[in-house]
This record gives structure tokens, sequence and C-alpha cells, in this order.
């Protein structure tokens, strides 16, 4: 008992000089690096692509280093130019500047090309804090939302609002799990023109896009990775950013540039919980799909950048539960080109290891058959003993929920709970033997008028949807 308690008392103390040690590098960092800024951004324009071009820079004691960012469009006969865009694309930097900015996370932020007011400051200061939420609990960081970041900017006029008249038509973004898909299936006979769009697609993504040509956005973006690569192997900072807030922003700017007035998302319900509570802030691995980034986004486009352009999500008054279902019905064209796997996608494949795919199999099992499903992700994930850990991460409270695009507790203990019923005893799977099954009273009704801001016409499509396979 006395060595079990000093051993305790060791890997306590250990944990706490460990977490004083990477707080001690944070503020070492921040002392010798002593600004970031957003030097300018260029809007470049030729008769096949628009370009944009955005260079930062950080300030240290002893050297000054750059960092050039580029997003480029093809041009097509859709598209129009003929507006004052340096508004959105000034935005669109200040979204992209957190990838170099979280390197060494400077106190101050400098910005030379543009001027923001001081409520657009404190935006931005909220989206940088609780962005940065699982890198600021993964680097062991104690700071605020008042003490992280401190915008700076450039005495210059105000932008002015853009104002176009909008086509009632949808951008669906598409990254090639199941969700975009599920969207794209639910609205393509309300909205048969529907563009859909993509930065970077991967395999599954691009096979969407290919398959209607006339109707795809595809986007070129181009980090400056051997810079990063470089500061994040001489020892500094790393980690998650926000990045459906980077193309909440370019999405507007697409919606523009094509006259589209609604930019459909496909964030549920489930992104609104929070991974876990540090120094009392909520962690959240999805803070930039959760409803409450997705009102603010609206707010802030609306007062600052245009009326003309609608962002909100289509899947958010379900939970995953009913988008598994829904695939599973909707979807069956795209059982095995799905990605949802972020270790596996570039290479067109379901890695069979990390948290997104044994959620993703979890939330499929009630609704696709075992053979089916075993073929698509090449194994029965639930029979493999090696994703102990990660299924109790998914499934138990009272463990750390995985920092990866996964829903609830109960969604999880409900489909597993559910599964679990379907088998004899001596059948069980590996991670379902020493599974305690819950008594739970899942509500799967959908209140439409709740934490979401659809469009009437889209709640009509998603009302029909859902009744249609009874929930």
């Amino acid at each position: 008992m006395i060595l079990a308690f000093i051993e305790l008392k060791n890997t306590i103390i250990g944990e706490q000089n460990s977490k004083m040690a990477d707080m001690k590098k944070f503020n070492e960092l921040r002392a010798q690096n002593n600004k970031f800024v957003y030097k300018s951004y260029e809007i470049k324009e030729d008769r096949q692509n628009i370009t944009l071009e955005f260079h930062y820079r950080l300030h240290e004691a002893a050297r000054v280093s750059d960092f050039h960012h580029r997003l480029k469009l093809k041009k097509d006969e859709k598209m129009t130019t003929a507006f004052a865009m340096q508004n959105i694309v000034f935005h669109i930097g200040l979204a992209e500047a957190i990838s170099y900015y979280k390197i060494a996370a400077p106190k101050d932020f400098v910005i030379e090309c543009g001027s923001l007011n001081e409520e657009q400051k404190k935006w931005f200061s909220k989206l940088y804090f609780n962005g940065l939420g699982e890198f600021i609990y993964c680097n062991n960081i104690a700071v605020t939302e008042d003490t992280l970041v401190n915008f700076i900017t450039a005495d210059a006029e105000p932008f002015q609002k853009i104002s176009l008249q909008t086509q009632e038509n949808n951008i669906i973004p598409i990254g090639g799990g199941k969700d975009s898909l599920v969207s794209y299936e639910l609205l393509k006979e309300a909205f048969a023109d529907s563009l859909m769009f993509s930065m970077n697609p991967i395999v599954a993504s691009k096979k969407v896009l290919d398959a209607h040509p006339l109707n795809a956005i595809e986007l070129e973006r181009e980090l400056d990775l051997k810079q990063i690569f470089a500061f994040n192997n001489s020892g500094y900072l790393n980690g998650h950013i926000p990045f459906s807030s980077i193309v909440g922003f370019i999405s507007i700017w697409l919606g523009l540039l094509y006259e589209t007035r609604y930019i459909v998302l496909s964030n549920e319900s489930s992104a609104n919980e929070e991974n876990i509570i540090y120094n009392g802030q909520k962690i959240n691995h999805q803070y930039s799909k959760s409803i409450e980034f997705e009102d603010d986004f609206r707010w802030y486009i609306s007062n600052f950048i245009t009326d003309d352009v609608e962002y909100f999500s289509f899947l958010r008054p379900l939970d995953e539960i009913h988008i598994a279902k829904l695939f599973a019905e909707v979807a069956k064209e795209h059982f095995f080109d799905f990605r949802s796997c972020n270790v596996g996608s570039k290479r067109n494949e379901w890695c069979g290891k990390c948290p997104k795919c044994l959620f993703t199999y979890i939330m499929l099992c009630n609704y696709i058959d075992d053979v089916t499903l075993q073929k698509i992700f090449a194994k029965d994930m639930l029979d493999d003993a090696s994703l102990q850990e990660l299924f109790d991460g998914l499934s138990q409270s009272d463990a750390l929920k995985p920092f990866e695009c996964v829903g609830t507790y109960d969604e999880v203990n409900y489909a597993l709970s559910k599964k679990y019923a379907t088998y004899k005893r001596e059948e069980l799977p590996y991670l379902l033997k020493n599974y305690k099954p819950k008594e739970m009273d899942y509500d799967l009704s959908v209140d439409y008028d709740a934490n979401n801001n659809l469009p009437p016409k889209f709640k009509e499509v998603l009302k029909k949807y859902v009744a249609k396979f009874s929930f």
C-alpha cells in the first residue's frame, strides 16, 4: 500500500513537473517571439484562375521568419468577379493565419493590411481561444481568452460590406465522409443545381465532384509546410486548429463568387459536446462545428461582410444515430467510397486503428449488415482487442473522449447496447465481452425548432426524410 501510494505520488509530481515544463516553454516562446504580423494579402486573377496569396511574419529576438500561404481556384462560366472582394479575402487571411500563429503563440498579433473594430477583435479573440482549445490543453498552457492574443490593427478605413444579388441555391462542402454525403443526397432533388465544394479533395470527395463536373468547385490550398515543419522540428508548438472556421470564410467567398445564397454545412448536434473541461475552459475538438460557433459566425458575416450569403448546418437538428441511419438508407452507392478516417483518407483507406474509424463503425453497425460493414472496414472492428482503450474513451464518460470528430457517450452507448442485444452471449465480439449494455431511454425524436438555423425549405426537406425512415 505504501509503495503504491509513493508510486502514485511520484506520478502526480511527474505530471505536474511536465506541465510546468510545457508552460515554461510556452512562456519562453512568447518572450522571445514578441509579435506575429499579418503583412498582406493579394488577389491575382487571370483567364484561368483566381489566386489568393497571404504573407505572415513571426518576429523573434534574433530573427524574422516569413510565411507564404496560397489558395488557388479555377475559374468557370458560373463565376463572377465583378465585385470588390477585399473584405472577405482579408478575413480569409485572418482565419488562415492561425496555422502559423500557433507556432509560438505570441501575445501581440499585428495586422498591417486592414482594420478591426473592438467588437471584431473580441470576436476573433474568442475564435482563437476556443478554436485553439485542444492545442492549449495538449500543450498544458494556462491562458484566458483575454490573455492569449492581443490584436493590433492598422489605422485604416474599415471595410465596406459586400452587396450582391444572390440566387436561391446551395454550395455544399464535400469532405468525403458520411455526413456531407447525406446532405447532398437529401438535397439533390429539391436543389438539382447545388454546387459541391472541396478543398484539396481526397479520393472519396474527388469521386463525387468528378461525377458532377458542371457543379463542382475544387480549391487548391497550399500551406508553407517547409517553414511549419522546420519550426516544429526545432521544438516550437503544434496542435489542432479550428479548420471549419477557415472553411467557413472561404465558403462565404465562394458564395459571393458564384452568387449563391446558401452555404450548407453538415454539422450535427453532437458537435456541441466538449471533450474535457480544462482550467474552466470547455475543450471541444469540434468547436468550429458547434452551434455556438455557427451562431457567432452568422452574426459576424451579417454585421461585417455581407447579408447576401447565409451559412448554416443542414444536419444540426440531428444526432449521429439519425445520420448513420440516413446514410445507410440513401447513400448505398457511397458505401465503399466514403472515408471519414483522417489517418487513412489520403491513401483512400480506413486505417482501422483510430477513434474515427471505430466510432464510424459503431454508428453504422445497426444499420448496415455485418458482412458489408466488415468488408467496408476490412475487419470486424468490435472484435479487435487492440482497440480497447479507444473503445473505453468513446463509451465511458469518465474516460477522456478522443480528440476527434466523434459523437456523444449516449450515442455510442445506445448503438452498442442495441448491437449487443443481437448477439448470443458466446458470440460476442471481443470489445463487447466485458461491455455492460445500458438501460437507457434514448430520445430519437427531432426538435426542428431548437438550436439550428435552417431556412424553412431546408427544414421541410429534412422533416420529409426523417419521417420516411421512422426514427
